[in-house]
């Protein structure tokens, strides 16, 4: 695999890869391009190296794998995850990380059935690799996270429920997949006729239904849920009360069933907030800080283990295990205005 660099940076750049720290005082963008037969063409990828980034340091950075919304990806790690990262950085929210941000489009953050398009292989073997061998950063799961928004945030659950032991974290804010369990529940008629050719572009013509359960997030819980059970992947899913988008349902389904499969995770649904606009910050602003736990683990908290052993001494407490909830699962209707592409 060959590097094809393509890089936007300040004019300190080459003094600050040297190690002028003195000169470092702001993050640096890097954009880059990767030569492999995973994909079509060249793929390419922004890359942020945070404020005095020093290859010699002792410990690696984390590496975080930041998946773009449904625009393409052009500039949304500058504009949407830049501004706010550099704003935890400097509060201390999160430590300093490396974080690459390949461009897909559309891609549907999976391998297109008949190949040629094999995207979720690329990111999680050759990108991981270049970067990890170009960059001072983890080379392992412990310092590696994933995360998006979006179409992104669907991304995040289809790669990290499918690849649990690559990741120590994954975030996924409103992510935008069909809130249905079967493909057969799919109306994708209200999109038009282009609906229908962007999924069998993607599974199959015709779709097919086992390849599309296989990377369907609700399914792929169901499908391994001994496996992330005991993968102790971090796991955070999230989504506004008022998104637009309705992404609140897609979320709240794979809350329930993570839930109730006992799968550990954290989950928000935030009272409020839209899919855009003045809650995202704050939402992000969560997401550092969960990814700073999963990093960091705080270890264990003195009160919380005496109250834990008082509520096994008079037998109020009982772990929680698999199927302890009984319930149907909400018929969310067809296609539940969800889009395919969400934006």
């Amino acid at each position: 695999m060959r590097c094809v660099p393509r890089i936007t940076a300040f004019p300190w750049l080459f003094a600050l890869l040297a190690g002028a720290g003195s000169l470092a005082q702001e993050s640096v963008l890097l954009q880059q391009g990767v030569a492999t037969e995973l994909v079509p063409g060249e793929a390419r990828f922004d890359l942020l190296l945070p404020p005095e980034y020093a290859p010699e340091r002792e410990v690696p950075y984390p590496l975080l794998l930041w998946l773009h919304g449904g625009s393409g990806g052009e500039n949304q790690l500058e504009r949407r995850l830049r501004p706010p990262l550099e704003h935890a950085w400097a509060k201390g929210t999160i430590e300093p990380v490396v974080v690459v941000a390949p461009l897909t489009g559309n891609s549907y953050w999976i391998d297109w059935k008949g190949g040629g398009n094999d995207w979720e292989t690329f990111l999680i073997t050759e990108l991981l690799a270049h970067v990890r061998g170009a960059y001072h950063v983890a080379q392992d799961r412990a310092g590696t996270l994933i995360g998006g928004a979006s179409a992104g945030g669907q991304g995040t659950l289809r790669i990290a429920l499918r690849n649990p032991e690559t990741f120590a974290a994954a975030a996924a804010l409103e992510p935008g997949f069909p809130p249905v369990m079967a493909f057969a529940d799919l109306d994708v008629t209200p999109y038009g006729p282009g609906a229908l050719r962007f999924l069998e572009r993607r599974f199959g013509n015709p779709v097919d239904v086992a390849y599309w359960q296989a990377r369907h997030p609700p399914t792929i819980v169901i499908d391994n849920a001994a496996r992330l059970r005991e993968s102790g992947l971090q796991l955070l899913v999230e989504a506004g009360d008022e998104d637009a988008n309705l992404t609140f349902l897609s979320a709240e389904l794979v809350h329930r069933l993570l839930f109730d499969a006992a799968i550990e995770h954290e989950y928000h649904l935030v009272r409020g907030a839209a899919h855009t606009g003045r809650s995202v910050p704050r939402r992000l602003e969560n997401m550092f800080a969960f990814f700073q736990r999963a990093l960091r683990p705080e270890g264990p908290d003195p009160a919380a283990e005496r109250h834990l052993a008082n509520a096994k001494r008079t037998g109020r407490y009982a772990p929680r295990v698999p199927n302890q909830l009984h319930f149907e699962t909400v018929d969310f209707g067809a296609g539940a205005g969800t889009s395919l592409v969400p934006e």
